[in-house]
């Protein structure tokens, strides 16, 4: 029979790693704070902000696992912003969340390299599900990366 594992509390903090950092921009207030909440609740470190020039700032200035943003209408005030996150990093996720779903826009979204398009509001499960899908790969690189380094073990008792 294997041995029990433990964790000691650096370890938990080490492990801490398989949450993502999200950078979250929506322009309706209410979806904002319940996104943040819910992915908050998750173990996410997320920033929020309510217009694009934020999130654009932020995220020439901050590194992000993952980019949500609301798509702003049917005329997309969200595109310069999914353009500019994967100008600055081609691998990294963007998840565009929208309340007019339309096969055009969905089309445009995906063409300029979204990785999901969701509408508003998704229930919790889909959410916290397609944002674990979304960070899956990402997340599991910097793991490995971390155990490389040997900074991240568990510890027998």
């Amino acid at each position: 029979m294997p041995e029990p594992v433990t964790r000691t509390g650096s370890d938990r903090r080490a492990l801490r790693v398989q949450r993502g950092r999200i950078l979250l921009v929506d322009e309706d207030v209410s979806d904002l704070q319940l996104y943040a909440s819910l992915l908050r609740d998750e173990g996410h470190s997320v920033d929020d902000c309510t217009t694009y020039l934020e999130g654009a700032q932020r995220l020439e200035r901050e590194w992000y696992d993952l980019v949500i943003l609301s798509q702003g209408g049917q005329s997309f005030q969200g595109q310069p912003l999914l353009e500019r996150a994967i100008e600055l990093d081609r691998r990294r996720p963007v998840l565009v969340l929208t309340r007019a779903v339309d096969m055009r826009s969905y089309l445009d979204v995906m063409y300029l390299g979204a990785h999901d398009y969701l509408e508003k509001p998704p229930a919790a499960w889909e959410i916290v599900s397609t944002v674990a899908h979304c960070l899956g790969p990402r997340i599991a690189s910097a793991q490995d990366a971390h155990k490389r380094s040997g900074k991240i073990g568990l510890v027998s008792s």
